[in-house]
């Protein structure tokens, strides 16, 4: 016999949950039964006593006494404006005392019932009828359950996922669940307490789902009834990407001037340290071209400008290596800051694209397809005319024929290249917010170029290692040499 057979409820669900009542006394109701009274005496038999109904989900368990009258030999139940019933049949072994019974109808459409008890003996004398008013809970009730809300999910240094819940104040909710599967493919099940206040969870990486539901018990009722579950996906950890590992990893195509050579395969070689200013000051967290320890802050190639002949021509590519396998979410980029604002060698246009795994000369047939497809790079050149007033009039002046030996040709469509196996982290415009003519600026045009420029990254989909930047045609002063201070990477490395 359920433990709770004998209490009675001494609560109700709120209002908003379908105001379902979890215990009801029953009573005897001679006012709806006046056909008996009308008889005058008679022969009566002992009413049920003690009626008590217990809510439940999609059920209702009643419990109740029987006089010690033996003749009464059956319980009939009615419901439903008596269309439905059910009839027990009364074995006690003793006619000394109360005898206990209980009764659980299934099944039960979620609503408010009023049923009707009666005994009967074998005669067909009957008693009064006792009503008595239940109310079912189901689905409608399970769907306005409210899980315990999630405050903060967040991925945590040591790569644990990490849930901060928000206190409970429902005196219904009993516990909360995460159900998981981790990287290794073990289930996870996790009773959160209600005195929870952080949870961890172990194996998951960003992008795995887990779920989590709430588990309510209405006051007194017979059922726990499970919140309709919900999603946690997992999200990246971020933070600054250390450069103490960043390296140069230039591949076939890539501008490495000043050093270490001019040759078309100096992208192969090393260079000593030096003063030289080269792709090694993009993460020196210095910005400027004076001199810090005997060393320059900024990358700036060998100016081209008017070389038809010059080896590197836009897009320029710069090819290295963060050390380590990282979901990159931010970039910030910093300008030469030792020289007026938009104005110089500085880029303006830069895409960005990212691997984990490089293809090597070993990938190809020959050494020359190695080279095709490291130097066969498609972008949209901009045309100066278009986005800059120089004070150089005889660069930029429509038509000049010099403006274009900054520029490769496009390459013909159909070659194999890079950008078939790299994923795009994005195309950007380093703006000038003021839109003045060149060498003309405002504060606002000072404060940015200051504080650099903050781009979110697309989603590689991966955890990526290389970096191939590409900046294009044209930079701030239209010629072909590039100026830079510094790059910053934010993502998920653990």
């Amino acid at each position: 016999m359920n433990k709770k057979i004998g209490k009675f409820f001494r609560a109700l669900l709120p209002a908003a949950v379908l105001a379902v009542a979890l215990l009801t006394a029953c009573d005897d109701v001679n006012s709806i039964h006046q056909k008996y009274l009308d008889r005058g005496e008679g022969i009566y038999l002992g009413v049920v006593d003690s009626l008590v109904a217990w809510p439940g989900f999609e059920r209702v368990l009643f419990t109740w006494y029987i006089a010690p009258d033996p003749r009464i030999r059956q319980v009939q139940i009615f419901w439903n404006q008596r269309q439905n019933t059910r009839t027990l049949d009364v074995n006690r072994s003793s006619i000394n005392g109360f005898y206990a019974m209980e009764l659980s109808l299934d099944e039960l459409p979620e609503n408010d019932y009023t049923f009707e008890f009666i005994t009967k003996d074998d005669l067909g004398n009957v008693s009064k009828a006792v009503e008595c008013i239940a109310s079912v809970y189901g689905q409608l009730y399970k769907g306005n359950l409210q899980n315990r809300r999630v405050i903060e999910l967040s991925k945590q240094e040591s790569g644990q996922m990490k849930i901060v819940w928000e206190q409970v104040a429902s005196e219904t909710l009993l516990y909360s669940v995460v159900k998981y599967t981790d990287s290794g493919g073990t289930e996870h099940t996790l009773k959160i307490s209600n005195d929870a206040v952080e949870t961890y969870l172990d194996g998951l990486d960003t992008g795995d789902e887990a779920q989590y539901y709430s588990v309510y018990q209405p006051t007194e009722g017979l059922d726990s009834v499970l919140a309709n579950s919900r999603v946690l996906t997992m999200p990246r950890f971020e933070r600054l990407i250390s450069k103490t590992l960043f390296a140069a990893a230039f591949k076939p195509g890539d501008n490495t001037t000043p050093q270490p050579g001019n040759s078309d395969n100096a992208w192969a070689n090393d260079w000593p340290v030096g003063d030289n200013r080269d792709i090694r000051q993009l993460w020196d967290d210095n910005f400027r071209n004076d001199a810090v320890n005997g060393k320059r802050g900024i990358l700036h190639t060998e100016d081209m400008s008017g070389n038809a002949t010059a080896r590197f021509k836009f897009p320029h590519k710069f090819t290295f290596e963060i050390g380590v396998q990282a979901l990159l979410t931010r970039v910030r980029f910093n300008p030469r800051l030792d020289a007026g604002s938009f104005t110089g060698h500085s880029p303006r246009f830069i895409e960005l694209w990212a691997t984990d795994a490089p293809k090597q000369i070993a990938d190809f047939p020959t050494q020359a397809d190695y080279e095709t497809y490291y130097r066969t790079t498609y972008v949209v050149q901009k045309d100066p005319n278009a986005y800059l007033t120089s004070d150089r009039i005889d660069i930029v002046t429509q038509g000049d024929s010099r403006s274009l030996t900054f520029v490769e040709p496009a390459p013909a469509t159909g070659i194999n290249n890079w950008q078939n196996d790299w994923v795009k982290l994005g195309d950007f415009e380093l703006v000038k917010p003021s839109g003045l003519p060149y060498n003309q600026r405002n504060d606002a045009d000072n404060t940015v170029w200051n504080d650099g420029w903050y781009f979110n990254l697309n989603d590689a989909g991966k955890k990526v290692r290389y970096i191939r930047m590409v900046i294009k045609y044209p930079n701030w002063q239209n010629t072909n040499c590039i100026n830079f201070g510094e790059i910053t990477f934010w993502g998920d490395d653990v």
